[in-house]
């Protein structure tokens, strides 16, 4: 019977291990700060994240495979018995990724449509996580609310990677790029 178990535990910790487990790796992303205010009438927001990237995903990142975020923020009017209001709202599309021939590394923010090159991965990263006059929309949305709500988070575009790692970046905590909701209060002074 223990000569069955054996391979059996063999197995299962090579599964594990495959799998990777939470605290083992050092992929993070976090959202620190957030900043709204409304200037000539529209909402601008600006956010600093955190970025760590694992070595497993700097390796895809210098064999070509790019990494597409999309950083979502909404303003919305909390509500005690229902849903909250959504007020304004949108999503940013940005992508990470490295030309090899070149040795140099390019963020490009897709909604702007604007591209940024870098000698360094750390530059890029760093541009990456400062998100800066993001408009949201017209401030006539935020009208008559006495109190505002923000919600920021960034995730990885899963379904914009290659299909064969599409499923690691699910299940495995290296790939896990995503942040919490980061929430804040709108301030009256910066309606």
């Amino acid at each position: 019977m223990s000569l069955a178990r054996g391979p059996l535990i063999g197995w299962l910790l090579a599964l594990v291990a495959g799998l990777g487990l939470p605290g083992l790796a050092g992929a993070e992303t976090r959202v620190i700060d957030v900043h709204a205010e409304v200037r000539e009438g529209t909402v601008f927001l600006d956010a600093d994240l955190e970025m760590h990237l694992d070595a497993e995903v700097i390796d895809a990142l210098r064999n070509s495979i790019a990494l597409n975020f999309v950083v979502e923020a909404e303003l919305v009017a909390p509500r005690e018995w229902l849903w909250d209001r959504r007020l304004l709202g949108g999503e940013r599309a940005l992508r990470l990724e490295y030309h090899a021939l070149s040795r140099t590394w390019m963020v490009t923010d897709l909604t702007a449509r604007e591209t940024h090159t870098f000698s360094r991965l750390a530059g890029a990263v760093e541009s990456l996580s400062r998100i800066r006059a993001w408009r949201l929309g017209a401030s006539e949305a935020l009208a008559g609310e006495s109190r505002i709500l923000g919600k920021l988070r960034v995730r990885l575009d899963v379904n914009k990677l290659p299909l064969p790692l599409r499923v690691p970046a699910l299940v495995r905590e290296d790939w896990d790029l995503g942040s919490d909701w980061f929430l804040w209060a709108l301030s009256e002074a910066r309606r």
